[in-house]
């Protein structure tokens, strides 16, 4: 019976593919946290475009109330400063995500590696096992023909 191969690195490829794994759930979760600042830098654009809007429709207007018109101003600052902010933020986690994705590639080659090394084992045990069973063929057909010259021999 052939021996069944085993790679002894196994373990290691296990923790090398769950290690990936988690870069992979890191980089998902800070790919998420980009789209929702992208969505909040958006959300906060539009409010100042439509705050903006309305101070001119107030202008426009004719009569101008000027507590009004300096809340809507000191409102429109305050949506362009959490617009920075948010810019800011997405600099940030854009450079972390970057980090990240240079760690699951380091990752992902590591794990290939260990795959590589698993196959080129795989495939020269094959190889050995093949070789066994010539080799063993090769006896059992010597074998039967000493044994059967030794008949003719004898007879």
């Amino acid at each position: 019976m052939a021996k069944r191969f085993r790679f002894r690195f196994e373990t290691l490829l296990k923790l090398r593919r769950q290690r990936e794994d988690e870069h992979k759930r890191i980089v998902g979760e800070r790919l998420a946290q980009i789209a929702a600042v992208r969505e909040e830098i958006s959300r906060l654009e539009q409010l100042t475009r439509s705050g903006v809007d309305s101070v001119r429709m107030f202008q426009q207007a004719g009569r101008i109330d000027l507590q009004q018109t300096m809340a809507h101003r000191g409102w429109i600052v305050h949506l362009q400063k959490a617009s920075l902010e948010a810019q800011a933020r997405l600099a940030a986690l854009e450079a972390r995500l970057a980090q990240e994705r240079a760690a699951l590639a380091e990752a992902a080659k590591q794990r290939r590696i260990l795959e590589k090394l698993e196959e080129r084992q795989a495939h020269r045990h094959e190889l050995e096992m093949r070789r066994a069973e010539v080799r063993t063929a090769d006896d059992l057909t010597t074998t039967r023909f000493v044994y059967g010259e030794l008949e003719q021999a004898e007879s």
